[in-house]
């Protein structure tokens, strides 16, 4: 869900220098993405405050702060929450109880070095994205995934 709560912020970010406001539907067709599965996203992120949402004709979702005061980590970890990263792939009684594994100290590694990564990308990139002709598709005749994506 993560995936596609980053892809409907991006899709948002590409329109907010407009001021408009993008539906659930335009947002799905936009990046080929289930509709229903776009509009639980847009509730979530809605409440956490990332997104504003307005009713009725006209209506539609713009974000609720500059995008870049929203970085890719804070999507991902709205959804994805803290993870346990001293869960180990060798199961149960290795890694926190003796020893590590032979894998922690890179999988340690590679998760900080994720973290980090995301905390410096944030939602202005993908203004930038747009402004060189990678727009946002908001035509009903692009192919919408089923809610498996």
């Amino acid at each position: 869900m993560s995936a596609c709560a980053v892809a409907a912020m991006s899709a948002l970010a590409e329109i907010q220098p407009d001021g408009t406001r993008l539906n659930s539907l335009q947002i799905a067709n936009s990046r080929n993405l289930s509709q229903p599965l776009v509009a639980k996203v847009l509730t979530v992120l809605s409440q956490a405050g990332f997104v504003n949402g307005t009713r009725g004709p006209g209506g539609g979702y713009q974000l609720a702060r500059p995008a870049a005061e929203i970085t890719v980590f804070d999507i991902v970890e709205q959804f994805e929450g803290h993870r346990d990263v001293s869960a180990c792939p060798f199961g149960p009684g290795w890694c926190g109880v003796g020893e590590p594994c032979p894998m922690h100290d890179t999988l340690m590694a590679l998760s900080d070095s994720t973290a980090e990564t995301l905390k410096q990308l944030d939602f202005a990139s993908f203004i930038k994205h747009a402004q060189n002709g990678h727009q946002t598709r908001t035509d009903s005749k692009v192919p919408v995934k089923s809610d498996r994506s």
